[in-house]
């Protein structure tokens, strides 16, 4: 993880659950969670509909530019990531797997700044399914709030194994933490491909293309 925050909530998700595969989304307390607010969004979804934000945080909605609540997620990104980002966020809620999305986000001026994602996956519920998240900058470019992100095009993704990586008290850690999965798309890759332990498993066949170079 590249920012504090992130950390935070991991570990904050990570105290709830246990030894469980997920939290309870009635288990989530602002109150323990107080700095992380403004950055945290929540996504609902069933298995006939896409994932929509239930809720978004103040921060959130100021970056974009509009109010969050009730679209959809994959909105946020460029048209030809959107079928990545479904399958990502299909495959969190069922392996019930915390997922980094490092992102670049383009402004109404076509100015750029970095994010990270994070996808923290809730226990389902009877017709619904949730994930708790956050959107961090990286850095903080002078005109964020002002200029509005229009959308996002991944730079990469990370699915994470935190049963084997250190998140306990918010601490840094390495961001390629041992036995971690990751799903990688980069300039070089014409899909979305899952390498386990630096092994390549079956590639996912998604219609992804490679970033521009930029």
């Amino acid at each position: 993880m590249q920012h504090g925050r992130s950390n935070e909530l991991i570990a904050y998700w990570e105290q709830l659950r246990g030894t469980r595969a997920a939290p309870e989304r009635s288990e989530i307390a602002p109150a323990a969670i107080p700095r992380q607010l403004a950055d945290i969004f929540i996504l609902q979804a069933s298995q006939d509909t896409e994932a929509r934000f239930r809720l978004a945080g103040t921060r959130i909605c100021s970056i974009h530019g509009r109010e969050l609540k009730d679209s959809a997620f994959e909105l946020l990104w460029q048209a030809r990531d959107r079928r990545s980002i479904s399958r990502l966020l299909a495959n969190s809620i069922t392996r019930k797997s915390p997922v980094a999305i490092n992102a670049e986000g383009i402004s109404a001026r076509q100015r750029t700044a970095l994010f990270e994602f994070i996808l923290l996956p809730l226990a389902n519920e009877v017709h619904e399914q949730f994930l708790i998240g956050m959107i961090v900058a990286l850095g903080q470019p002078f005109w964020l709030e002002s200029d509005s992100i229009v959308e996002s095009r991944i730079r990469s993704i990370t699915t994470l194994d935190t049963s084997r990586s250190q998140y306990a008290g918010g601490s840094r850690s390495s961001p390629n933490p041992k036995g971690a999965i990751h799903t990688i798309i980069g300039q070089n890759t014409d899909r979305l491909q899952l390498l386990d332990g630096g092994k390549s498993s079956r590639p996912l066949k998604t219609r992804a293309k490679p970033l521009p170079p930029h």
